[in-house]
């Protein structure tokens, strides 16, 4: 993945979303298991490609901002926009 194109995405609110949406179709961070070797194995393959993911923002160093503060504003935007959901 170019770490100039995931920079872009990263540093728009919008970006940020569609990310956050995807780690979470991904179960980035997720643990546990069903049980079901079928069903656990498909899980472990959707959350590497979800860290995976997470890895390269980290990795991010540019000018101005890093992966980490960029990882920190989705988190955050994330969980401020589930909480507004709920509100509803």
């Amino acid at each position: 993945m170019d770490e100039d194109n995931l920079l872009r995405i990263m540093t728009t609110e919008q970006g940020r979303q569609f990310v956050a949406e995807l780690l979470d179709m991904c179960g980035a961070g997720a643990l546990g298991g069903t049980g079901n070797y079928a069903q656990d194995f498909y899980s472990m393959g959707r959350r590497s490609v979800g860290e995976d993911i997470l890895r390269l923002i980290r990795s991010i160093k540019a000018v101005g901002t890093d992966g980490l503060a960029l990882e920190y504003t989705m988190l955050r935007e994330h969980k401020n926009r589930n909480e507004e959901e709920e509100d509803l």
